[in-house]
Order: structure tokens, then C-alpha cells, then sequence
């Protein structure tokens, strides 16, 4: 089987995917919850400040969690799964997957989705976040369609996207299972 990740920027919809994916019963792991955290520059754990600014979030990343992630990637040995997350050491990761795939979104966008009352991910609605999440989707964005990954367009309403992953992965010869 394959395991697939779904990266994007904040507020590209990575846990709405997932939430949408596993609603048809297929396997999704959100990797923003339990497989990751915020670490200082020496890469201890830390926790999220309340009031986050510039400085903070250029110098805390969040990081995947190695031994954590290796268990999530375990979970697709039998099914074809869609692994849904973003993190700072992901690019020295990649090679973990079988196919990466980007939401990729405009900055109005993303910033009116981080700013949803609607929203239960905090982030976006507290200090610099939005400031600094332009600066990563950028980043995020940049480095991996210079990989050659495929991009999703994010901004279509969800059972679009949903469609347009499940057809990259058949495409590649990963069905989601």
C-alpha cells in the first residue's frame, strides 16, 4: 500500500480534507494532532505562547514528531492511506511518502479561513500568525511545486477538492482505500 501527504499552508483545509476523507470512509490521518508540536531553536518541546509574535514563531517551529509520524506512516502498510499535515522538518522527510500533494491557496483565502470564528485550530486568530503564515504557505508553496508536486487548488469548496485529491492518487496508482 502507499502512504500520501497532503501538505499546504495554514488554513489550505489540510484538516477539513481529512475530516471529508474519512467521512467516506477511506483512511486520513490529520499529523497537526499528536504527531507534531511546537519546539525551540535547540528542538525541545514548548508550548504555544497565548499572544505568539514575529520573533517567536521565526524561531519555534512546528516540527513533526520522528517516532510519531514513523506510526502514522506504519497505519498505510495495509491500506492506502492520506497522511494531512505541514511542518517545519517535513522537506527532510519527504522521502517517507509515495506521493505528495499541495493545497495550494492565495493569501485572501487563507486569511479569511484562519480568521473564521468557526475555526477550532487557534492559530490565525492570535498575534503574528496571519503575518507569519503568509511568509510560510509562500515558502511551503514554493519548495515543493519546485519538486515537481502536484497542486490542488484549495480554494474550491471541499467535495471538489476531496475529488480532485482521490483523482491525483488513482492517478499515480495509490487509490485511497
Amino acid at each position: 500500500m502507499a502512504t500520501i501527504l497532503l501538505a499546504g499552508g495554514p488554513g489550505a483545509g489540510k484538516s477539513t480534507v481529512t475530516a471529508a476523507v474519512r467521512a467516506r470512509r477511506l483512511h486520513a490521518i490529520d499529523l497537526d494532532y499528536g504527531y507534531a508540536r511546537h519546539e525551540t531553536p535547540e528542538g525541545h518541546p514548548v508550548d504555544f505562547p497565548a499572544e505568539p509574535d514575529l520573533d517567536w514563531l521565526t524561531s519555534h517551529h512546528w516540527q513533526w514528531i520522528d517516532d510519531r509520524l514513523d506510526e502514522a506512516v506504519a497505519e498505510c502498510r495495509d491500506r492506502t492511506g492520506l497522511l494531512c499535515g505541514t511542518a517545519f522538518n517535513m522537506f527532510d522527510r519527504l522521502d517517507r511518502f509515495d506521493l505528495v500533494l499541495l493545497l495550494r491557496l492565495d493569501d485572501d483565502t487563507m486569511e479569511r479561513r484562519l480568521r473564521d470564528p468557526r475555526r477550532d485550530n487557534p492559530f490565525g486568530k492570535t498575534g503574528d500568525t496571519v503575518a507569519w503564515s503568509r511568509r510560510w504557505r509562500r515558502t511551503v508553496e514554493a519548495e515543493l511545486l519546485g519538486r515537481g508536486v502536484r497542486a490542488i487548488d484549495a480554494r474550491e469548496p471541499v467535495d471538489r477538492v476531496v475529488g480532485d485529491i482521490l483523482a491525483a492518487c488513482a492517478a499515480a496508482g495509490y487509490p485511497l482505500s
